[in-house]
């Protein structure tokens, strides 16, 4: 039963920090040191990461469909349209390159941070300084738009998010935003914080940032799930003897907080801004680093 019970919180924990801005390889890396658990079995691992894929595929499903058939020309009511979202097939590729070749050319370099509880701490906290960073250029390009000082737009600003829609995104925006998911294969590097940061200090409102952000996140879940499928079999000592069950309740549990978390996040950045986030991952940061010196 406990067994079940660790998978379905590292499930929830994957699920909402893959699509929060807040780290999911931060939380899976620092929850369990924290909490002396040995960590998910590459097999979890892989799974769980499926069903962070189902929740955004489930809730981008209209959006999916519309590029996979129009970029092929089914049901395109015209050429525009389909180049339209050739375009937008164009830019995810775009974007997604460059965590790729990251991933295979630095791979050790990224292996040997994953062991280091300290260096997650460190990496969260850069987490939180993006968030900070992007969201105080965005108020001041807020108060230069509507002539309001900084100040003004402190209590008044969840009612803006000014900046380029996502219609607007250009091939050199989707190279510098997959620059910043490249980024965050570091663990504590917030996938979404960093893509999202990104989009905003590019010009796009918080609301194009973060779906843009969500989409790009379908190509590279899929390339990291498939990557690992040949090494499944490979024995790992320190690691949750998981079975069938345990791995199907942490899927279970990724897909749903997956899909809550992406809705609750669209919603949010429609009206506030991403500081709160900020806030929580440099409070996590702070424990985790504290915890290095007190578990040893």
């Amino acid at each position: 039963m406990f067994l079940i019970l660790q998978a379905i919180v590292l499930g929830l924990l994957q699920g909402l920090t893959e699509f929060l801005p807040v780290s999911s390889s931060g939380h899976l890396q620092g929850v369990p040191y924290l909490l002396g658990w040995e960590s998910g079995s590459l097999t979890f691992d892989v799974m769980v990461h499926a069903g962070t894929l189902v929740a955004v595929i489930a809730y981008f499903r209209e959006d999916l469909w519309w590029l996979a058939t129009r970029s092929i020309g089914i049901g395109a009511v015209d050429g525009a349209e389909q180049r339209r979202a050739r375009r937008v097939v164009m830019l995810l590729a775009v974007g997604t390159l460059p965590a790729a070749v990251a991933g295979v050319a630095f791979e050790s370099t990224f292996e040997a941070a994953f062991n280091s509880p300290r260096a997650v701490s460190l990496f969260l906290y850069i987490t939180a300084a993006l968030l900070v960073v992007a969201e105080r250029i965005r108020r001041k390009r807020a108060a230069a738009t509507i002539g309001k000082p900084v100040a003004d737009l402190v209590g008044s600003e969840g009612q803006l998010d000014p900046g380029r829609r996502e219609d607007t995104v250009t091939l050199r925006d989707a190279a510098v935003i997959g620059a910043a998911q490249a980024f965050a294969i570091f663990p504590g590097v917030s996938r979404a914080g960093s893509t999202i940061a990104a989009g905003m200090l590019l010009g796009l409102s918080r609301a194009a940032a973060a779906r843009f952000s969500f989409l790009l996140s379908v190509p590279i879940i899929v390339g990291v799930t498939i990557a690992k499928l040949p090494d499944l079999g490979t024995a790992e000592p320190g690691t949750l003897p998981f079975g069938s069950v345990e791995i199907a309740a942490g899927v279970i549990a990724a897909a749903a907080s997956g899909y809550w978390a992406i809705r609750f996040l669209l919603r949010l950045v429609q009206t506030d801004d991403l500081i709160g986030f900020a806030r929580y991952v440099a409070v996590f940061a702070t424990l985790l680093l504290a915890g290095t010196f007190m578990i040893g």
